[in-house]
């Protein structure tokens, strides 16, 4: 008796040998092809005939495409039907998830930075954490993306996660709670007693009332990448200018990324010609961003910090305006991500492949993802001009004392102190670089 599932597949099977028999003789490898494929239809007919239970007719489909995703990489995936419809919702921003971006890094799979003020990011969630179970389903084997779709759901709902922190043996089992994840992305180097954000810092570290005589070196911390971003750049940009800043740290450390197009933005911003960014695929066309005269500020000297926790735009902004000759870029080498997913609805549109169809390429040629193939060279990720390599204590410390720094005074009893910062070696090596610029200038 010949399954309605084995019908399927052979129709399935008829289907793809008949594009390739579209496709010119070199490409389409008609041999290869059939040699291939029907080892499918081969497996489905003896899981219908021998396994155990009996099989749902779309299993085994499912899980073949779910399993061809995985193998391509760890950012491309399967929707099926019945997840189409909340996966688009989410792509569109209406979502409610933990606030936890994640990375694939040395075969784990990694925290690349929590959100900062999510509940991640409360719970104790650290960059570089190495995420072991999700509501108790361990996560061996699962691709970043699958783990994205794990973490969000309905508001107020409860993910139990279990995580090992950087350097440390035990794991740690944390509760976060599914909501709107409200970001603010652009901050300074800390609070005043009002709640504002101070962007101007002075040689000693300290904080001050900022003046033409005074420290001129400016301070803005970006977590993210989204919708308003350079929004709330410009506005940080023009209240230091107006100060007198002549040159500005801008700190891209613990960065998951985000939005491409700000990131572009950003560059532009102290660009004012030539070419950004670039995204390569496999057949090597090429969509290329041009800086524009427009907007540009280019009184401004720079200093970018990075860390193995920054990605993706993080990586688009530090790396271009490092290739560009604009900034100096100090820290420890990014996280290595910069490749471009494409939601590709199938036939009918039932179901989507999420799939990753070009790397971004720096003004320079340089590739910034790290893949299978360069993982073992210096041709992935930003490496920084002068590299400050900080311990696992170190890189704990600074997120601790940012956590402490983000709450608002309005927040706390109006007596509550302000938060002591703890040494940051990386900062203090971007505050020497960046004096001689002031005094030069």
């Amino acid at each position: 008796m010949i399954h309605k599932h084995s019908i399927t597949w052979v129709v399935v099977f008829g289907v793809i040998l008949l594009m390739f028999l579209q496709l010119p003789p070199m490409a389409a490898k008609q041999d290869s092809v059939v040699h291939t494929y029907s080892a499918l239809v081969e497996v489905d007919a003896l899981a219908k005939q021998q396994f155990v239970e009996s099989i749902e007719d779309d299993r085994l489909v499912d899980g073949a495409i779910r399993g061809m995703m995985f193998k391509l990489d760890p950012y491309s995936g399967y929707i099926a039907a019945d997840e189409l419809p909340a996966f688009e919702r989410r792509s569109r921003g209406d979502f409610n998830g933990v606030g936890v971006e994640v990375g694939m890094q040395g075969g784990q799979l990694t925290v690349i930075a929590p959100v900062e003020g999510s509940s991640a990011a409360q719970a104790g969630v650290l960059a570089g954490d190495t995420l072991l179970s999700i509501n108790g389903q361990k996560l061996v084997g699962r691709s970043v993306f699958e783990v994205e779709e794990m973490l969000v759901g309905l508001p107020g709902t409860n993910v139990y996660i279990e995580v090992r922190h950087p350097g440390e043996r035990e794991t740690s089992k944390l509760s976060l709670v599914r909501g709107p994840v409200h970001l603010t992305t652009v901050r300074g180097f800390r609070r005043d007693p009002s709640g504002d954000w101070e962007y101007m810092i002075d040689p000693g570290g300290r904080t001050s009332r900022p003046s033409r005589e005074g420290p001129r070196i400016g301070y803005v911390r970006v977590s993210n990448f989204h919708e308003n971003t350079m929004r709330d750049f410009d506005a940080a940009l023009r209240k230091l200018l107006d100060d007198g800043a002549v040159a500005l740290i801008l700190d891209l450390r613990f960065n998951p990324g985000g939005l491409m197009q700000q990131a572009v933005a950003m560059v532009d911003r102290f660009v004012d010609d030539g070419l950004i960014l670039s995204t390569v695929t496999r057949r090597r066309a090429v969509d290329e961003y041009m800086a524009v005269r427009e907007g540009t500020i280019d009184n401004l000297k720079l200093v970018v910090l990075i860390n193995g926790n920054s990605a993706s735009a993080a990586e688009i902004v530090a790396g271009s305006l490092q290739a560009s000759g604009r900034a100096v870029v100090v820290g420890a080498r990014s996280f290595g991500k910069g490749s471009v997913q494409h939601l590709i609805h199938l036939a009918g549109h039932k179901a989507a492949v999420k799939l990753t169809v070009a790397y971004y390429r720096l003004p320079d040629g340089r590739i910034i993802h790290r893949t299978d193939k360069n993982t073992l060279t210096d041709q992935w990720g930003i490496t920084p001009d002068v590299k400050v390599t900080l311990s696992e204590d170190e890189i704990q410390a600074i997120q601790e004392s940012r956590r402490r720094v983000d709450v608002s005074p309005a927040v706390n009893a109006v007596s509550s102190p302000m938060p002591e910062l703890v040494r940051d070696r990386q900062l203090e090596e971007a505050l020497a670089i960046a004096r001689p610029m002031v005094r030069g200038s």
